[in-house]
């Protein structure tokens, strides 16, 4: 298991994970997102919940599966905790929006005491089919800004990086019949200095939270490489893979082993001609599908150029929002997002500045819209006031801005639509 936290009494001092520079303790390797056919029990819907209004306020022992939570409120994961207006009443803080200054006094890592704070609490059950092979892995998509989790009363792990994905090995502590996660959200923390970017500030499970089964011998990873050459019209598919795996596109007559190089004729992906073409990587455990877009992003003559041609950006900035929930997203309202862009002539958007749901991504993919994918990493405040210990240029923090970066990549490497990362 992973370390200890620090203890916290009523009137003590903070969990001593929210002020580690570290992104995170007890966490699997970032991979791919990847839609799979294994098992995946969804973790969304009503939460038990319960606002602190800082660290002098937590509830001790509330991870036990015993503890007794029934007169807390119910919040709804995903969401964020400021969007709930209670009959006019804001009973979990109000959303707060900075440009350049930290809205706490700058002494990395150190944050205030009076750090308001979501405790989490859930029950679900796990059926008698659930594989016995393999891990179990809990998933969070996002949470903001800091985060530690529970099952049935231990310690798993914590996590920083608000707009990417965490997961966890939950194997040994899952049980058949009915188990308890326990989440403690803070709404700043060392990972605050990382994120100074101009917009709302708001705090929650704010993306989706899945159990996934991950099978013996299934695929772990994959990352498809599809060049175009626009000269002969070829494309050039090779697939990451475990070994063992096979790779097939039905339309273009592939089968081949994972990792092997192929080339056929193909229609290219562009933003003007979003071509997909729909794949699978398989094992004997497990099939997990693709879609794969061709397409050679080069940089000659100081031109950006897709497929051989010069092509120009007319794009936008966006940040993720909903007047009503925030940055937790539907999948229908980024879609009429996306095309309300494409018939204003939008071609490119940089997901300013941090990476966006996932799902946005497959729409760009299947739209058609270059996209900029930005890191979730930002420290313009200290620049802006002249401050010292800026993380930027601290070596300390390396490991801290390298792994936001390397966790994004792994992410999103099978975009089509991402031609260019934003580090």
């Amino acid at each position: 298991m992973t370390e200890s936290l620090s203890p916290v009494s009523a009137g003590g001092p903070e969990a001593a994970y929210v002020e580690r520079i570290e992104p995170g303790s007890g966490r699997l390797a970032s991979r791919a997102a990847l839609a799979t056919d294994a098992p995946a029990i969804p973790l969304d819907g009503d939460w038990q919940f319960r606002w602190c209004a800082g660290l002098h306020d937590l509830t001790i022992g509330f991870e036990a599966p015993e503890f007794d939570a029934s007169g807390w409120d119910t919040l709804a994961v995903p969401s964020m905790w400021q969007m709930h207006d209670l009959d006019g009443e804001a009973p979990y803080g109000k959303p707060q929006y900075t440009n350049i200054y930290y809205p706490f006094p700058v002494d990395p890592p150190r944050v205030p005491d009076a750090n308001p704070t979501g405790e989490y609490r859930r029950t679900f059950e796990l059926p008698s089919e659930w594989p016995e092979d393999g891990r179990a892995v809990l998933r969070f998509e996002g949470v903001d800004s800091c985060f530690a989790l529970w099952l049935n009363g231990v310690l798993l792990g914590d996590g920083k990086g608000s707009r990417l994905p965490t997961e966890f090995d939950a194997t040994p502590l899952l049980r058949e019949g009915e188990n308890v996660l326990a989440v403690r959200v803070h709404q700043w923390s060392a990972a605050s200095y990382l994120e100074d970017q101009d917009m709302w500030w708001l705090s929650g499970i704010f993306r989706p939270v899945t159990l996934v089964h991950r099978p013996e011998g299934g695929v772990e990873d994959v990352f498809a490489h599809a060049g175009f050459d626009h000269l002969t019209g070829i494309g050039t598919l090779r697939v990451e893979a475990p070994e063992g795996a096979r790779v097939t596109v039905p339309e273009l007559g592939i089968d081949i082993a994972a990792n092997e190089t192929v080339q056929v004729p193909v229609e290219p992906w562009t933003a003007e001609t979003p071509r997909l073409y729909e794949a699978e990587v398989a094992t004997a455990t497990e099939r997990v599908s693709l879609r794969i877009g061709f397409r050679t992003v080069k940089i000659k003559d100081g031109l950006l150029k897709v497929n051989g041609r010069r092509i120009l950006f007319r794009g936008v900035n966006r940040h993720e929002w909903d007047p009503d929930t925030g940055r937790t997203l539907s999948v229908e309202t980024m879609r009429r997002d996306l095309e309300l862009m494409k018939r204003h002539n939008v071609n490119a958007v940089r997901t300013s500045h941090y990476p966006p749901d996932r799902r946005f991504l497959d729409l760009c993919d299947e739209l058609g819209v270059w996209v900029i994918d930005e890191c979730d990493l930002e420290t313009h405040g200290f620049d802006f006031l002249s401050l010292r210990e800026n993380p930027a240029k601290d070596p300390a923090w390396r490991e801290a801005c390298l792994d936001r970066m390397a966790r994004m990549v792994e992410r999103d490497k099978n975009h089509p639509s991402v031609i260019m990362w934003s580090l």
